[in-house]
């Protein structure tokens, strides 16, 4: 049985991580939509690049499971990284969109094992009292990476080769605080016969939340930068809009977890759903009204959040430890679905009514979710379960 405090170091550790790793993508995924925005390249066009991480996320995803018991945790944590550094390093010297789809696929790759492997490591080590904040914590950890990415994409700019030479640095350094803990690190193993699809069937409203979860964050991470350009923000105001979204992710996710601890998961899940819709529908209304705007952006991005850890506590609860693994990876298997389908039909929801075609989107998305859930939720009460 590992110690207490052997359990938070090993925790701390892969949170540490995963902060460096997230970092170099909240600069990544804003800037390439950037840079092709500035070439003149087609909404859809960006959108089908974007989606190429996802693609290779899915495609490792499937086969995560075998991979890491035949690695072991250690080894694939670092084939994780040797593959997202290889791809971002090549990224300025293959400057081309058609060079940066198979490039974003091998980060994509390189993205799953990394994933999988810390969201298992952390929910292994949780327990049912605490799991919704120590999953908190984690969502945290994300946010406040992707919130101190934009300042760095704020100061370095869009040009030149300096943002892939940091991403690059940051992603090296990341490696390091597992390095540290490879002795605290858990046997991750699998049980035979259960995969993806009895994953989904077990918990299908949260599997579905991943999935809503991730078209909508696909499309806002792809386009926002460009809708709020398109509606007479400068880049730099842009930016410092999607902060404003990122800080409020920061700050909600603990009491988020406090919540999740505390109430029940699945109606925490309908309810964000419910605020996603609104929140969304209301954003052009209150766009040039900054008192209104940034109450609107802070709480819209800690709930957008706040699905993501409900569903990861809502995982540990459910799935015993011999599951967790497939468990886990079929929860980034639908989120990042949602990531590869969202930017493509955001962006041609966008080109259909330019640009208010993102929100209609991403408000019936969460609109949709809300309404399964609550069907599902009602199913699973009358059935005493």
């Amino acid at each position: 049985m590992i110690r207490v405090s052997a359990r938070w170091r090993s925790i701390g550790a892969v949170i540490a991580s995963v902060f460096a790793a997230s970092l170099t993508f909240s600069i990544c995924m804003p800037l390439l939509s950037l840079i092709l925005e500035q070439r003149g390249t087609a909404s859809w066009l960006i959108g089908l690049n974007n989606a190429a991480g996802p693609a290779g996320l899915l495609v490792a995803t499937i086969f995560m499971p075998r991979i890491v018991e035949w690695l072991g945790t250690m080894y694939a944590l670092y084939l994780g990284f040797v593959l997202m550094v290889v791809s971002m390093a090549l990224l300025p010297v293959f400057d081309n969109v058609w060079a940066w789809f198979p490039l974003r696929f091998f980060l994509g790759i390189g993205t799953a094992l990394h994933w999988v492997v810390s969201e298992t490591w952390i929910n292994t080590l949780a327990d049912n009292r605490n799991r919704g904040r120590v999953m908190a914590v984690y969502v945290t950890a994300l946010s406040a990476a992707y919130l101190a990415g934009l300042p760095v994409l704020l100061v370095v700019g869009t040009h030149g080769v300096l943002p892939f030479v940091i991403i690059v640095t940051i992603l090296c350094v990341a490696v390091l605080p597992l390095v540290l803990a490879r002795n605290l690190a858990p046997r991750i193993s699998t049980q035979a016969g259960f995969g993806l699809l009895a994953a989904a069937r077990r918990a299908p409203a949260t599997m579905v939340a991943a999935l809503v979860d991730g078209v909508v964050m696909g499309a806002l991470f792809v386009f926002f930068l460009i809708y709020a350009g398109r509606q007479s923000f400068t880049e730099d105001q842009a930016i410092v809009l999607l902060m404003v979204m990122a800080a409020g992710n920061v700050m909600l996710q603990f009491p988020v977890g406090m919540l999740a601890d505390r109430f029940d998961k699945r109606m925490l899940l309908i309810v964000f759903a419910f605020a996603i819709s609104l929140f969304t529908i209301a954003f052009p209304f209150v766009l040039h009204h900054p008192w209104l705007l940034w109450p609107t952006l802070f709480v819209w991005g800690g709930i957008m959040g706040g699905i993501y850890t409900c569903g990861l506590a809502q995982i540990g609860q459910r799935f015993r430890a011999s599951e967790l693994a497939p468990a886990n990876a079929t929860f980034i298997f639908v989120y990042e679905f949602g990531h590869l389908v969202g930017p493509p039909a955001a962006g041609y929801a966008m080109g259909l009514w330019n640009p208010h075609g993102l929100i209609v989107f991403c408000a019936t998305g969460g609109l949709l979710f809300a309404l399964f859930a609550t069907a599902r939720h009602f199913l699973v009460r009358s059935r005493g379960t």
